[in-house]
């Protein structure tokens, strides 16, 4: 599968570094290069890129601005949006662009090893998204359960409960542990004892500690040493939804 992508910045070395990162992937093609915001934005509608290298320090423009006005706008008009990789020469925007929910974001001079990162980090997130069943293996059985289905998973000892929609509990002899690095990316790890599927989040109540699931009575805890994955959450939920304040 190829991908296209577009570049929105005004640095030549910039430039040249990504297209040389990309060609050693083999799986993306570049669809426009433009160093105007405006013209950015007639490119992400006309040509549907799956990632955008935006430089937020474009001349003229107010960096802190320029992300969220390019996001928002797109965000009319397409159901899904590009991934936005972030280029900078200084760390300031870095927290906006993570409550953005950004791909990621790189500091000039690129680097072709932590562009190919960045890389491979998209193709991980790109494969999540097509994973819409999941395999739960023991011994000799093998359990095939919708992803969506599953709305959070509980640890018990070193063996882990699988929690389905319609009160429904499948138990594995794995740990959590094992389930945390072979989950999708919309499943996230929020407490010692619990991974929750972040698409079933109907509400994050940060003084209680907990999250409550759509369409059930169940919550699921939070604690301390996880609350920055709540808060990327938060950021990722608010993104997508209208926010009124």
């Amino acid at each position: 599968m190829e991908y296209p992508y577009i570049i929105i910045d005004n640095d030549p070395q910039a430039i040249e570094a990504i297209h040389l990162s990309m060609e050693q992937q083999h799986s993306f093609a570049c669809v426009g290069v433009t160093s105007d915001e405006e013209t950015g934005m007639d490119l992400i509608l006309e040509r549907r890129p799956s990632i955008v290298f935006l430089n937020i320090e474009l001349p003229g423009k107010r960096s802190n601005k320029i992300l969220f006005n390019l996001m928002n706008e797109a965000r009319n008009y397409l159901d899904t949006l590009p991934e936005f990789v972030v280029l900078a020469n200084t760390p300031e925007y870095a927290i906006d662009g993570i409550r953005n929910n950004i791909l990621d974001y790189i500091l000039k001079p690129l680097d072709l090893r932590i562009l190919r990162r960045c890389l491979l980090r998209f193709q991980k997130r790109a494969a999540d998204q097509l994973v819409n069943t999941l395999c739960f293996k023991s011994y000799g059985d093998y359990k095939f359960i919708p992803a969506q289905d599953v709305l959070y998973l509980k640890a018990d000892n070193n063996t882990t409960d699988i929690v389905l929609s319609g009160e429904k509990v499948v138990r594995a002899f794995k740990t959590l542990k094992a389930f945390q690095d072979a989950l999708p990316s919309n499943f996230m790890r929020i407490h010692n004892s619990y991974i929750v599927n972040i698409d079933h989040i109907s509400r994050i109540h940060f003084g209680k500690s907990k999250c409550t699931l759509k369409n059930t009575m169940d919550w699921v805890p939070f604690s301390k040493s996880y609350r920055g994955n709540v808060e990327i959450i938060r950021d990722s939920l608010s993104n997508r939804s209208l926010m009124i304040v």
